[in-house]
């Protein structure tokens, strides 16, 4: 019995001496002080060079963009220049093609009639040279509707006064002088009174016909005839 009364229970609760390694062991506080650390570091932010990296990296990415719309916006700026000097240069073509057959269908038509020099009195004269006026008047429709691209740049020699009427208008004022011979004709044969052609003359004072003449090369040979209805 004395034995047992001297040996001291291991788990007795009041003697405070327990090795174990419970819930409240230092193992827990370890750790929270860890994640403490965890947390600031992350509050901090990016490193700082990062940030300048990506902000140039944002940056390259939108000067490119840049350069690539102005590349673009001057590609196509250039490729519509170049799409108007053809359009132009087709427009231009078409003209002079346009104008020098007007002249070759002209000097067919004057082909056709009786050159008022040929005729045996006043009145076959006049009435010749109104036939020819006549067959002008196609002509004259069709190279107004090319006026300014068609025989108006052919200028040299001329005054200023002179380039500033129009090839159009040049044909004109000679139909106009036939115009008036003719009825000057007419004139002749009531009473008597000599008609004369008068050579019409362009703004400058040079004779039209020495104008037309000078070019378009089709419209030459016209130019000679109906410059000199006498003969």
């Amino acid at each position: 019995m004395t034995d047992d009364a001297s040996t001291p229970a291991a788990d007795d609760p009041g003697t405070g001496t327990s090795t174990g390694t419970g819930p409240g062991t230092g193992t827990g506080a370890g750790s929270r002080i860890g994640g403490g650390r965890s947390a600031a570091d992350q509050r901090t932010g990016p490193d700082p060079a990062a940030r300048r990296r990506r902000r140039l990296a944002i940056a390259g990415i939108a000067g490119a963009a840049v350069l690539v719309l102005l590349v673009c916006g001057c590609l196509g700026a250039f490729a519509a220049g170049l799409d108007r000097l053809a359009r132009d240069s087709d427009r231009e073509q078409t003209a002079q093609t346009r104008g020098q057959d007007a002249c070759r269908e002209l000097e067919k038509r004057l082909n056709r009639l009786t050159p008022p020099g040929a005729t045996a009195s006043p009145g076959e004269r006049a009435a010749a040279i109104r036939d020819e006026n006549a067959a002008v008047r196609p002509f004259l429709s069709e190279i107004e509707r090319l006026r300014g691209r068609w025989g108006d740049d052919d200028r040299d020699g001329d005054s200023d006064d002179d380039r500033r009427d129009s090839r159009a208008g040049s044909w004109q004022r000679l139909v106009d002088a036939r115009a008036s011979y003719a009825d000057a004709l007419d004139r002749q044969v009531t009473n008597g009174e000599p008609a004369f052609f008068v050579a019409p003359r362009g703004p400058g004072g040079r004779p039209v016909v020495d104008r037309l003449q000078r070019g378009p090369e089709e419209c030459a040979a016209a130019a000679r005839r109906l410059g000199a209805p006498d003969l």
